[in-house]
Parts: structure tokens; sequence; C-alpha cells
């Protein structure tokens, strides 16, 4: 076998052809769209934060919701009337005379059974020495009376055990029998004198006492009708006689009559609290309570006389005298219960023939529909699904809806 040298071996023939790169790829017209519509959304939303966007919004005026606690702030109900001693008397004398012994002055203060003045005594007093004369002389006659008893008792228990033996008559017996019940019928006798005689004798110190006047409770003298010389008489008898002796009141028991409206009258009620001020002692305030309301109307003034009874009083507080009451008005229960919501009147509005109001959050109108409770000048209490911060729309306009964006107008 012949061996063909290697150098001299054709190698071309060992030689691997080359084959081209693949041709680079261009960016599809698709992607640059896509990229271009991204950078365009960035730029908007951009747009939308930093470009004022309240320029383009309607303007509404709003206000926020108002909360009370407690009852609705109104104006108290005030009147005005005259201090009246509840407990007063015109003391008079039952008896008829004159006047000898006045112990008191305007402005004395005097105790119950206080000997106040007196009446003249002679002949009442004559009146009670006779009584207690013909007492004496009855309980005389009972004494003779009770003697002649015992001395007829004797002489019939006597005849009566002779009788048997016939050592008397007969008709001995009947007349000592006869005498006995005469005895004892005239010891009943002068004992029946005795107790008219004592009721005579109460009758002339009743008569007596009559002629002292007493002060019939603690109080104070505030007139003087009579003087010392006047005949003083019950009901004033005659034209030159005085009825009354003095005016007492009892200065604890003063109050202020006042009248109140009948439109009104509803407003106050017994136990209520008051506030009083005298037209005499301006600046002081005395705490006072309903104590009475009278029921019965007068028609021809068309009010009501209330009583409101002083809780306090002073040396300055004195019957007659002109005030004013205040009284306070009365919380309900369910009002002190839960808050109040006051809105201004004139945004309320009416839908659907309902009220509602407008109510702005995050610059979108919000509808919330309300019940009116009560109004107070330009405020009304509302019920409804309201928080007290929540902004309302003032005065809305007829083409402003649930939904819509609007911006609150700033304040000037």
């Amino acid at each position: 076998m012949t061996n063909t040298p290697i150098r001299d071996a054709d190698v071309s023939v060992l030689t691997l052809p080359r084959e081209d790169p693949p041709p680079t790829r261009q960016p599809q017209s698709w992607l640059r769209w896509l990229t271009a519509g991204v950078a365009a959304a960035f730029l908007l939303v951009a747009l939308y934060w930093y470009v004022p966007r309240s320029s383009a919004l309607p303007e509404v005026d709003t206000a926020t919701v108002r909360l009370a606690e407690g009852h609705l702030p109104t104006s108290p109900l005030t009147a005005s009337g005259y201090v009246v001693a509840q407990r007063q008397a015109s003391v008079a004398s039952k008896g008829t005379g004159r006047l000898e012994h006045l112990g008191v002055t305007v402005g004395s203060h005097v105790a119950t059974g206080d000997v106040i003045a007196r009446v003249q005594q002679d002949d009442v007093q004559a009146i009670q020495h006779q009584a207690r004369a013909r007492l004496d002389v009855a309980k005389a006659a009972l004494t003779n009376a009770q003697a002649e008893l015992r001395y007829a008792q004797l002489s019939y228990a006597r005849a009566k055990a002779l009788l048997p033996n016939q050592f008397i008559s007969q008709a001995e017996f009947d007349t000592t029998s006869t005498r006995l019940r005469r005895a004892e019928a005239a010891v009943r006798s002068s004992s029946a004198a005795i107790a008219a005689a004592e009721a005579d004798v109460q009758t002339a110190n009743v008569m007596l006492e009559n002629t002292l006047i007493r002060s019939p409770f603690d109080g104070t003298v505030l007139k003087k009708f009579a003087e010392i010389g006047e005949v003083v008489a019950p009901m004033a008898g005659s034209a030159g006689s005085r009825g009354a002796v003095v005016l007492i009141a009892d200065m604890t028991s003063l109050a202020v009559e006042t009248e109140i409206s009948e439109s009104s009258i509803t407003q106050i009620a017994k136990g209520q609290l008051a506030d009083i001020i005298l037209d005499a002692v301006q600046g002081k305030h005395y705490p006072a309570t309903v104590e009475q309301i009278v029921p019965t109307a007068d028609r021809s003034k068309g009010t009501v006389l209330a009583k409101v009874r002083f809780v306090e009083l002073d040396d300055r507080v004195l019957p007659e005298m002109s005030a004013k009451v205040s009284f306070t008005p009365v919380a309900q229960p369910h009002d002190l219960a839960q808050p109040r919501l006051f809105v201004p009147s004139s945004a309320l509005v009416q839908k659907n023939g309902r009220l509602a109001l407008y109510v702005l959050e995050d610059e979108t109108v919000q509808e919330v529909s309300v019940e009116v409770v009560s109004k107070s000048g330009g405020d009304s209490e509302v019920h409804g699904r309201l928080t007290a911060s929540a902004q309302v729309i003032l005065a809305p306009s007829l083409s402003l809806q649930a939904g819509m964006r609007v911006h609150s107008r700033e304040p000037h």
C-alpha cells in the first residue's frame, strides 16, 4: 500500500463554508404607539393633579350643621305681678264696745295668741259677777236640798219599820214617803240650777274673752284701722264704728301673683323653677317656684292667675311690691337624651313632597331627607341622617342634583 505524504495532500476540501449572520430585527410600529400612549396617560394624570380643578366647578354657599345640647334655646316666659301675702287677716272684735287699749303699731311683730287690743269690759265684767253669784246661790240651794233629803230618808226608814206593827197609821207612812220624794226632787232641781249657773258663768267668761282682740297667727301688723276711744263692732254694724282693728300678714307666706295669657299657660307647671326681680330691689334675683295655678280663667282678660312662691326671702321684700317673673323652660326627657341638630332654614328644599337637604361631601352633592321639628328665628331643628360636622348647601338652585361636583365658595 502506497502512503501518500501528508504534505502533498489537498486540504482545501476540508474547509467548511461560512454562513452570513441573521439580519437585525427592527422594532415594530405597535410598540412605539403603546409607549406613546402610556406617556400621554401619565401626562394627563399629572395635569389632573397639578392644574387647579376647582376653576371649572360651580360654586355654592355652605354652612355647618349646628349642634345644640338639651332643650331648644328659647327666651323664658316672663310676666308681671305683685307681691301678696298668702296668709293675712283683718283682725276684728267679736263684741261691740269702745276700744280702750291698743298694744301694737304698724310694723309690730306678733305671735299667736298675743293680745293686740282690748274693748271696754265694765259691762261684761258685771255680767260675769252676776253669773258667778247665781252659781253660788244654786250651790247653797243644793246643800239645803241634800240636808232635807237625808232627813226625809231617815224618817222614811223609821216609818217603814213601825208600820208592820201598827205603831203608826198608813196616812203617816204615806206622808213620810211623799216628803222623801219631794226631797229627792229638790236635790235634782238644785243640781240642774247649778249646771245652768255654771253655763251662765261660762257665757260671761266668753263675753269677757271677746273683748280681747288676739293675733290669730305669727305675723306683722301691716295696717291699723282703729284708735283708742273708737267704737268697734263685728261687721261694722253702724256707720260710726270700725269693723277691723288691724291687718296682720304672715311675711313668710309672700308670693307673687301674676296673670299668664291663656296661650302661654302650657309653658308653666306646678313646681316649675322661676326667677323674681323686684322693681324696688334692682339687680337682686330671688329664686322661686310655681306654687299654684288657679284652676279658672278670667274671661274678660283672657288670663290665668299663677302664684309664684319665694324660695329665699329678705327684709326688702314687702307686700304689694311690683315684680317681674321669669319662668325657666321645662326640658323634656327626650330633649336631654339626645342632641339637637339645627340648620339654616334656607337650606331646606322640597323634593317630591318631602323636605331634603343637599350636603357637600368631597365636592360631591349628596341628598339627605330630613324632618323639621321646630323653627326658631332663621334656623330649623331637623331630624335625619346628619352629622354635626356636615356642610349643607344654602339656597340650592333648581339645577342642583345629587352626584354633581361643586365647589364651596370661600367666605369673604
